[in-house]
Protein backbone atom coordinates (compact mmCIF):
# COMPACT_ATOMS: atom_id res chain seq x y z
CA UNK A 1 0.00 0.00 0.00
CA UNK A 2 2.77 2.58 1.25
CA UNK A 3 4.41 1.58 -2.26
CA UNK A 4 1.04 2.37 -4.11
CA UNK A 5 0.56 5.49 -2.16
CA UNK A 6 4.24 6.89 -3.29
CA UNK A 7 3.51 6.32 -6.85
CA UNK A 8 0.38 8.23 -6.93
CA UNK A 9 1.97 11.41 -4.94
CA UNK A 10 5.27 11.00 -7.94
CA UNK A 11 2.51 10.53 -10.73
CA UNK A 12 1.14 14.35 -9.20
CA UNK A 13 4.21 15.57 -8.95
CA UNK A 14 5.26 14.57 -12.64
CA UNK A 15 2.10 15.78 -13.69
CA UNK A 16 1.85 19.06 -12.17
CA UNK A 17 5.78 20.04 -13.47
CA UNK A 18 3.44 20.36 -16.89
CA UNK A 19 0.76 21.26 -16.10
CA UNK A 20 1.21 23.92 -13.37
CA UNK A 21 -0.86 23.93 -10.53
CA UNK A 22 -0.31 25.55 -7.91
CA UNK A 23 0.39 24.06 -3.87
CA UNK A 24 -3.39 24.37 -3.04
CA UNK A 25 -4.82 22.84 -5.89
CA UNK A 26 -2.30 19.80 -5.40
CA UNK A 27 -3.02 19.32 -1.54
CA UNK A 28 -7.26 20.00 -2.66
CA UNK A 29 -7.12 16.99 -5.30
CA UNK A 30 -5.08 14.67 -2.65
CA UNK A 31 -7.46 15.05 0.19
CA UNK A 32 -10.16 14.08 -2.12
CA UNK A 33 -8.73 10.78 -3.30
CA UNK A 34 -5.59 11.24 -4.91
CA UNK A 35 -4.02 11.27 -8.86
CA UNK A 36 -7.72 11.08 -10.82
CA UNK A 37 -8.68 14.59 -9.29
CA UNK A 38 -5.67 15.76 -9.48
CA UNK A 39 -6.24 15.58 -14.00
CA UNK A 40 -9.53 17.16 -13.24
CA UNK A 41 -8.27 20.15 -11.33
CA UNK A 42 -5.84 20.84 -14.28
CA UNK A 43 -8.02 20.59 -16.37
CA UNK A 44 -10.06 22.64 -14.78
CA UNK A 45 -7.05 25.06 -14.68
CA UNK A 46 -6.62 25.01 -17.92
CA UNK A 47 -10.15 25.53 -19.30
CA UNK A 48 -10.00 28.50 -16.91
CA UNK A 49 -7.08 29.88 -18.07
CA UNK A 50 -8.20 29.38 -22.18
CA UNK A 51 -11.87 31.31 -21.36
CA UNK A 52 -10.13 34.34 -19.63
CA UNK A 53 -7.32 34.43 -22.68
CA UNK A 54 -10.08 34.87 -25.69
CA UNK A 55 -12.41 36.76 -23.15
CA UNK A 56 -10.12 39.65 -21.47
CA UNK A 57 -7.41 39.54 -24.38
CA UNK A 58 -8.64 37.93 -27.08
CA UNK A 59 -6.14 35.62 -27.89
CA UNK A 60 -6.51 32.61 -29.48
CA UNK A 61 -2.86 31.54 -29.49
CA UNK A 62 -2.62 27.75 -27.34
CA UNK A 63 0.12 28.42 -25.40
CA UNK A 64 -1.12 30.99 -23.52
CA UNK A 65 -3.78 28.41 -22.22
CA UNK A 66 -0.90 26.77 -20.14
CA UNK A 67 0.36 28.31 -16.96
CA UNK A 68 3.92 26.48 -17.53
CA UNK A 69 5.07 27.59 -20.88
CA UNK A 70 7.91 25.49 -23.01
CA UNK A 71 11.11 25.26 -21.98
CA UNK A 72 9.99 26.37 -18.57
CA UNK A 73 11.37 24.65 -15.12
CA UNK A 74 9.49 23.91 -12.17
CA UNK A 75 10.58 22.56 -9.14
CA UNK A 76 8.27 20.54 -6.36
CA UNK A 77 9.12 18.41 -3.67
CA UNK A 78 9.62 15.75 -6.18
CA UNK A 79 12.46 17.39 -8.18
CA UNK A 80 13.46 19.72 -11.15
CA UNK A 81 11.49 19.56 -13.96
CA UNK A 82 11.90 21.34 -17.66
CA UNK A 83 8.95 21.13 -20.47
CA UNK A 84 10.90 20.58 -23.47
CA UNK A 85 7.86 20.77 -26.29
CA UNK A 86 4.11 20.54 -26.08
CA UNK A 87 2.02 19.06 -28.62
CA UNK A 88 -0.65 21.19 -30.66
CA UNK A 89 -3.80 20.40 -30.24
CA UNK A 90 -4.90 17.22 -31.41
CA UNK A 91 -8.06 16.08 -32.95
CA UNK A 92 -10.27 13.80 -31.30
CA UNK A 93 -10.10 10.06 -32.59
CA UNK A 94 -12.92 7.80 -33.14
CA UNK A 95 -13.15 4.43 -33.46
CA UNK A 96 -16.76 2.50 -33.79
CA UNK A 97 -18.31 3.77 -30.95
CA UNK A 98 -15.20 4.95 -29.14
CA UNK A 99 -14.12 8.70 -29.11
CA UNK A 100 -10.42 9.19 -27.89
CA UNK A 101 -9.57 13.13 -26.97
CA UNK A 102 -6.36 13.99 -26.39
CA UNK A 103 -5.99 16.81 -24.00
CA UNK A 104 -2.19 17.02 -23.53
CA UNK A 105 1.02 15.78 -24.68
CA UNK A 106 4.60 16.90 -24.03
CA UNK A 107 7.94 15.61 -23.43
CA UNK A 108 9.71 16.45 -20.38
CA UNK A 109 12.47 15.46 -17.99
CA UNK A 110 13.42 15.87 -14.24
CA UNK A 111 16.11 15.92 -11.81
CA UNK A 112 14.28 13.62 -8.80
CA UNK A 113 15.07 14.18 -5.38
CA UNK A 114 13.84 12.68 -2.36
CA UNK A 115 11.08 9.79 -1.96
CA UNK A 116 10.70 10.04 -5.58
CA UNK A 117 14.37 9.58 -6.88
CA UNK A 118 14.16 6.51 -4.19
CA UNK A 119 10.96 5.30 -5.40
CA UNK A 120 12.29 5.55 -9.39
CA UNK A 121 15.62 3.92 -7.96
CA UNK A 122 16.72 6.70 -10.44
CA UNK A 123 18.20 10.46 -10.09
CA UNK A 124 16.86 11.28 -13.42
CA UNK A 125 14.19 10.69 -16.07
CA UNK A 126 13.21 11.72 -19.03
CA UNK A 127 9.48 11.10 -20.04
CA UNK A 128 6.71 11.76 -22.42
CA UNK A 129 3.28 12.76 -20.62
CA UNK A 130 -0.29 11.70 -22.57
CA UNK A 131 -3.49 13.72 -20.59
CA UNK A 132 -6.53 11.94 -22.21
CA UNK A 133 -10.04 11.06 -21.91
CA UNK A 134 -12.08 8.08 -23.83
CA UNK A 135 -15.67 7.38 -23.86
CA UNK A 136 -18.41 5.10 -24.97
CA UNK A 137 -20.83 6.66 -26.80
CA UNK A 138 -22.93 3.87 -27.29
CA UNK A 139 -26.02 1.70 -25.12
CA UNK A 140 -23.59 -1.45 -25.17
CA UNK A 141 -20.60 -2.24 -22.69
CA UNK A 142 -17.53 -2.85 -24.59
CA UNK A 143 -13.73 -2.90 -23.78
CA UNK A 144 -11.33 -0.54 -25.12
CA UNK A 145 -8.34 -0.52 -23.08
CA UNK A 146 -7.11 3.08 -23.34
CA UNK A 147 -4.03 2.61 -20.92
CA UNK A 148 -2.46 -0.30 -23.15
CA UNK A 149 -1.22 2.49 -25.36
CA UNK A 150 2.03 1.91 -27.10
CA UNK A 151 4.27 4.54 -28.78
CA UNK A 152 7.06 4.93 -30.91
CA UNK A 153 9.36 7.59 -30.81
CA UNK A 154 11.17 9.76 -33.58
CA UNK A 155 14.33 8.86 -31.58
CA UNK A 156 13.63 4.97 -32.17
CA UNK A 157 11.94 3.92 -28.74
CA UNK A 158 8.77 1.59 -28.40
CA UNK A 159 7.51 1.93 -25.29
CA UNK A 160 4.45 1.28 -23.19
CA UNK A 161 2.94 3.42 -20.29
CA UNK A 162 4.90 3.19 -17.14
CA UNK A 163 2.43 0.57 -14.71
CA UNK A 164 2.95 3.27 -11.25
CA UNK A 165 2.69 6.11 -12.80
CA UNK A 166 -0.07 6.10 -15.06
CA UNK A 167 -3.25 5.79 -14.34
CA UNK A 168 -5.98 3.28 -15.32
CA UNK A 169 -8.00 4.22 -18.73
CA UNK A 170 -10.90 2.78 -20.11
CA UNK A 171 -11.01 -0.95 -20.26
CA UNK A 172 -14.08 -2.80 -19.38
CA UNK A 173 -16.71 0.14 -20.19
CA UNK A 174 -20.49 0.08 -19.74
CA UNK A 175 -22.87 1.93 -22.12
CA UNK A 176 -22.47 5.35 -22.30
CA UNK A 177 -19.76 6.17 -19.74
CA UNK A 178 -16.49 7.78 -19.94
CA UNK A 179 -12.97 7.34 -18.09
CA UNK A 180 -9.60 10.50 -18.17
CA UNK A 181 -6.17 10.11 -16.58
CA UNK A 182 -2.73 10.47 -17.60
CA UNK A 183 0.25 8.12 -18.95
CA UNK A 184 3.82 8.41 -18.41
CA UNK A 185 6.02 6.85 -21.07
CA UNK A 186 9.82 6.53 -19.09
CA UNK A 187 12.57 6.69 -22.28
CA UNK A 188 15.07 3.90 -21.57
CA UNK A 189 17.94 5.35 -23.82
CA UNK A 190 17.31 8.78 -25.63
CA UNK A 191 16.26 12.20 -23.89
CA UNK A 192 13.33 14.26 -24.25
CA UNK A 193 14.46 16.87 -25.42
CA UNK A 194 15.41 14.68 -28.44
CA UNK A 195 11.76 13.75 -29.38
CA UNK A 196 10.44 15.58 -32.50
CA UNK A 197 7.20 13.54 -32.68
CA UNK A 198 5.77 10.48 -31.68
CA UNK A 199 3.19 7.42 -32.98
CA UNK A 200 0.45 5.99 -30.77
CA UNK A 201 -1.35 3.04 -31.27
CA UNK A 202 -4.39 1.82 -29.85
CA UNK A 203 -6.28 -1.89 -30.19
CA UNK A 204 -9.72 -1.20 -31.81
CA UNK A 205 -12.46 -2.03 -29.06
CA UNK A 206 -14.50 -5.54 -28.76
CA UNK A 207 -17.80 -6.29 -27.83
CA UNK A 208 -18.85 -8.98 -25.48
CA UNK A 209 -18.34 -11.76 -28.30
CA UNK A 210 -14.62 -10.46 -28.26
CA UNK A 211 -15.37 -9.21 -31.94
CA UNK A 212 -13.59 -5.77 -33.09
CA UNK A 213 -16.33 -2.71 -33.12
CA UNK A 214 -14.19 -0.63 -35.00
CA UNK A 215 -10.26 -0.07 -36.38
CA UNK A 216 -7.01 0.16 -34.66
CA UNK A 217 -5.93 3.63 -33.89
CA UNK A 218 -2.74 4.75 -35.37
CA UNK A 219 -1.79 8.34 -35.54
CA UNK A 220 1.21 9.92 -35.27
CA UNK A 221 1.41 13.43 -33.43
CA UNK A 222 4.37 16.21 -34.33
CA UNK A 223 5.83 18.24 -31.58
Amino acid sequence: MKKWMVSLSAATLIMLAACGNDGEDNQEANDNGGNQETQENTAGTNEEAETNDSSENGNSDSNDEWETQVGETIENEGGVFTLHARAEPVDPVETGPVVVEIDQLNVQSGDLSGEMAEFMETDRLEMIQLDLSVANTSDEDIAFYADQAEIATSTGEQLQADFWLSDSIGGEMMGNTSSQGTLFFVLESTSAEEVEHIRIRWSAPQDDNYDSIGEDVDLTVEF
